[in-house]
């Protein structure tokens, strides 16, 4: 039988649980800081400990629940069990509750790594929930990916492309999301964000946030929106449009519905695509710049496209592969999507 020794000091183990602990509070002093910084420069063995619970971490992120359970079981077993084990695993068993709660802060606080962008995606018709270190939360729908960057300044989120719902912890550093053309400021909310490529919604649900264009020059063309409040950008007037917003329905697709209010059919149906498990292609682009209002559920995507053909002049293509949009020429149905 192979014995696995863990070259651990117990209490070098139990400052950097310590250290994990305090640094989850988002408003811990600049001092604190430095002095976890002094802490880990001072012995070579502090950043080794860290290094080791980072990459323990780093694993455990990526085991799917049934896993990580049985990780946890292995090195944080029942206390009858505990009573047999080495006192360098009781150390690691000790230190595991805390590596998980608090591996993101430690990989975005660590030396060298204060600004390294972190990167979060969901899958095609998935959803994710993010814990970011400072407490915020991001909830993502689908097919949708963001960037993080948590500097000594602000904290930074740019949304690459899809939707998320963030909730901000309140701290000194201002929480700000960038998303193409507009750059989002939290003044403590909760707030919803849509990205399709370079047009972009805003709705707030609780709080405020400052909403400005990337491309403006001070603070004349910022707009400062309430809870129930909504704007939206049009990349093609560069104009922002503000309306009153029932908060569930801006977040409809939390609940797996997809809300639109007078938007270019381009628009929805790229943002349909993000959980129609047959892409939905416009063979016309100028079909895309009919408007359209209403709902679509997501688990019945097919029969959304093959209602179509009634409130709109197209004809619905079906192959194995994908759903196509085409000009209706005839008087003839468009075919059911099959």
């Amino acid at each position: 039988m192979t014995t696995t020794t863990f070259p651990f000091e117990r209490q070098i183990e139990h400052t950097a649980a310590d250290w994990w602990a305090r640094l989850r509070d988002p408003a811990l002093p600049e001092p604190a800081i430095l002095q976890w910084s002094e802490w880990i420069e001072a012995d070579p063995r502090h950043a080794d400990a860290f290094e080791r619970a980072a990459a323990l971490a780093e694993a455990a992120a990526a085991m799917d629940a049934a896993t990580r359970a049985a990780f946890v079981s292995r090195f944080a077993p029942s206390s009858r069990a505990r009573r047999s084990l080495p006192k360098a695993v009781m150390a690691l068993a000790a230190c595991v509750a805390l590596v998980f709660v608090a591996a993101e802060l430690f990989l975005a606080l660590r030396p060298g790594a204060l600004n390294a962008p972190h990167q979060y995606a969901s899958e095609r018709a998935g959803h994710r929930d993010i814990d970011l270190p400072d407490g915020s939360t991001i909830e993502l729908g689908g097919a949708t990916s963001v960037t993080a960057r948590y500097g000594h300044d602000e904290r930074t989120v740019d949304l690459d492309a899809g939707e998320a719902f963030f909730r901000v912890a309140h701290a000194e550093r201002p929480f700000v999301v960038n998303a193409g053309p507009l750059r989002i400021r939290d003044l403590g909310t909760a707030f919803n964000v849509r990205r399709t490529g370079e047009r972009v919604t805003v709705a707030v649900t609780e709080g405020r946030v400052q909403v400005s264009p990337m491309a403006a020059q001070g603070d004349a063309a910022t707009i400062e929106l309430g809870a129930g409040r909504e704007v939206s950008f049009d990349p093609e007037t560069q104009a922002m449009r503000i309306l009153d917003v029932d908060p569930a329905t801006a977040t409809a697709w939390r609940g797996h519905r997809l809300e639109f209010v007078n938007e270019p059919l381009s628009s929805v149906v790229e943002n349909v695509n993000r959980y129609s498990a047959r892409p939905i292609r416009l063979a016309d682009p100028t079909l895309g710049r009919m408007t359209f209002t209403g709902t679509v559920q997501v688990d019945t995507i097919d029969s959304w496209v093959a209602a179509l053909p009634r409130v709109f002049p197209v004809r619905v293509d079906a192959y194995p592969d994908r759903l196509e949009l085409a000009r209706q020429t005839t008087t003839a149905r468009g075919a059911r999507p099959r």
